[in-house]
């Protein structure tokens, strides 16, 4: 079942939207928990650990947008319900998994929430050793311009400048984050990430090549240091994940 939450400012809107799952996805979801205002929402995110929350943002002094600060990793997803279209480059801009206009029509409901199960249905297992999922989850970055939300398996790697660090995603311009690089390694799961220098961490799902002599990495155009040190524990990690050895 898929565990959600609902928060709205209007108990005739929250009512509305546990009707239509309760009438259309009472085998898929699991209504566990609904408030009015934004504080309460995160509390109940973080005790009830939903995999799905329906937010209003337009709440008296409040905008449902801003739950995404309240978190370092998002593993759930989020589903915006407003009267106002306008916020739709914002909503999906952050990561929303969906964005629905009020009055809510019960198809867009179904359909939304439907093609967010699946989607979790088909996602990888979660790890064996406990590390948040790495196919599913996000990693929130404050950067110069503002907050940015990456996924896990977008973050190709990351170089360290000092207190700041440089995070390369698969596709468009780095971001520089004022956050050492050993506070961003302790939110990704190790079994898909490795610090191979003291300056850089990569994605072992983007390595391309491994130059021994030059004592480098390429993932892709991308070249990265390697300890000599690291040579060894690297090529074993990679092994864990890769179909074979020649």
């Amino acid at each position: 079942m898929l565990r959600t939450i609902i928060v709205d400012d209007e108990n005739s809107a929250r009512q509305s939207i546990k009707k239509i799952l309760e009438m259309y996805l009472n085998d898929v979801v699991e209504v566990v928990g609904m408030t009015d205002n934004l504080d309460s929402a995160v509390s109940l995110i973080k005790k009830e650990s939903p995999g799905l929350v329906f937010m209003d943002i337009s709440m008296p002094q409040q905008s449902g947008l801003d739950v995404f600060n309240y978190f370092d990793v998002i593993n759930f997803d989020v589903v915006f319900i407003t009267a106002h279209n306008q916020y739709a480059v914002d909503a999906v801009g952050l990561g929303a998994s969906g964005y629905i206009l009020k009055p809510i029509k019960p198809k867009d409901l179904v359909d939304t929430v439907l093609k967010i199960n699946m989607k979790r249905k088909t996602k990888p297992n979660e790890p064996k050793n406990g590390d948040l999922d790495y196919g599913y989850s996000k990693l929130m970055v404050n950067h110069q311009k503002g907050v940015h939300i990456v996924a896990y398996n977008e973050i190709r790697a990351i170089e360290a400048d000092g207190n700041y660090c440089k995070i390369y995603k698969a596709d468009g311009e780095p971001l520089y984050v004022s956050k050492t690089i050993g506070s961003v390694e302790e939110k990704l799961p190790e079994s898909h990430f490795f610090r191979v220098h003291r300056s850089c961490l990569i994605n072992i799902n983007y390595v391309s090549e491994i130059d021994k002599e030059k004592n480098i990495i390429r993932l892709g155009e991308l070249e990265m240091p390697l300890a000599a040190i690291n040579f060894k524990p690297l090529i074993e990690h990679i092994s864990k994940i890769a179909n074979s050895f020649i």
